[in-house]
């Protein structure tokens, strides 16, 4: 199994038991979605400065690290919507799977503007997975 696979799992685990414990931190606690978010980026900032402290990086360029910060700051936005939509009380069950369809969105914008077409032989399975991924969302939120 290739590493990325691996890598892939390991995030989609730790996806879902993230949004598992924000809620249960929300039900618990009586706390705004900006102060979560505020929290869980602290989070989030202690667990890379203790990786960079280890395996510092000399590879900084402006253009690359500029669109790195710009992508973590559409993806903060991202993570204080699902906070506030959980502060409103929305259900995991319902929530999870729409703001996950992002798989549609991302694998289209991939084929976009960075050519990764699949072959003939993936193409089928693509859009079938594209399709079952949109059904879902609507499915369960509706």
């Amino acid at each position: 199994m290739p590493n990325w696979i691996v890598y892939g799992l390991i995030a989609f685990v730790c996806f879902a038991v993230n949004t598992i414990i924000y809620k249960f931190a929300q039900q618990k606690g009586n706390f705004s979605p900006f102060y979560g978010a505020l929290l869980f980026g602290i989070g989030a900032m202690l667990l890379f400065g203790l990786f960079f402290m280890f395996k510092p990086s000399s590879d900084f360029e402006w253009k690359s690290s500029s669109l790195v910060m710009i992508s973590g700051i559409i993806w903060a936005i991202g993570f204080l919507s699902v906070a506030i939509a959980i502060s409103q009380k929305a259900d995991v069950a319902r929530l999870a799977p729409i703001y996950n369809a992002n798989t549609l969105l991302a694998v289209l914008l991939g084929i976009i503007f960075l050519k990764e077409i699949p072959d003939a032989s993936q193409i089928f399975r693509v859009v079938a997975g594209a399709v079952l991924i949109v059904v879902g969302a609507v499915l369960v939120s509706v």
